[in-house]
């Protein structure tokens, strides 16, 4: 029988003596404490507040092609079409945004998105002033060389993520 009093397994683990294990925290000596604390570094305080002194003021950069170039398509997209409408635009599939962008296109309605930093500026000095407090959040700009106000709106209908703002 394996188990008889004189069987030994083959495979024996003993532990024997104790492990040297030095990674047990130990307090720092009292004399090293006050050395440290003695030698830790003070910044210096601002002869100035901060609050008290002027704001920078950004410096003018000149602005690089990419930017004039948005610029450029923005000016030429408000010159050139008879109908612009400006859309609060929430997230959606890209797939929904395809498929509208196509029942739009149908009409001769392009959907252009435009940033708002390249917008303001040309708004601001053109006669569409009074559409400036609608390009806040992130819009889309629907422009038709003709004025196609009940197509857009029947696609719109079915589009609960473009809603119109003017």
């Amino acid at each position: 029988s394996p188990l008889s009093p004189g069987w030994l397994p083959t495979l024996q683990l003993i532990r024997r003596g104790s492990k040297a294990v030095t990674r047990h925290w130990k307090a720092m000596h009292f004399q090293r404490q006050k050395l440290m604390a003695v030698t830790e570094y003070l910044a210096p305080r601002p002869a100035v507040p901060p609050c008290c002194l002027p704001r920078e003021t950004e410096t003018c950069q000149e602005e690089d092609g990419y930017v004039r170039l948005l610029r450029r398509q923005v000016e030429e997209a408000f010159r050139d079409n008879r109908m612009i409408a400006v859309c609060q635009y929430n997230s959606m599939p890209s797939e929904d945004m395809v498929m509208v962008k196509h029942y739009l296109r149908k009409h001769n309605i392009e959907v252009k998105f435009f940033l708002n930093e390249i917008v303001r500026p040309v708004l601001s000095q053109s006669k569409y002033k009074n559409l400036l407090p609608l390009f806040v959040g992130r819009n889309v700009v629907l422009v038709s060389r003709e004025t196609k106000a009940k197509e857009m709106l029947r696609v719109l209908k079915g589009v609960p993520q473009i809603n119109l703002l003017g």
